[in-house]
């Protein structure tokens, strides 16, 4: 996510209660009652370089990687 539209999600919380909050300072988009961390753009490399290059991350294969990011950040 942009850092403009992330930053009009934060400034108008209130407004979008029923999607998002904020939970120890950092924005959480809710989908099917799961609560998911939104990455803003620049922060995006860095993850997608510690799931797939980590020597801990344990690779899976670039789908399953994908979906299990895709379970915890949006």
């Amino acid at each position: 996510m942009d850092e403009e539209t992330y930053q009009t999600l934060v400034q108008n919380i209130e407004k979008y209660h029923n999607k998002y909050k904020i939970k120890e300072e950092k924005l959480i988009k809710i989908k099917l009652n799961k609560e998911l961390k939104v990455l803003k753009r620049n922060e995006i490399e860095p993850i997608l370089s510690l799931a797939y290059e980590h020597p801990l991350s344990g690779y899976f294969g670039l789908e399953a990687t994908l979906g299990k990011l895709k379970e915890r950040y949006y």
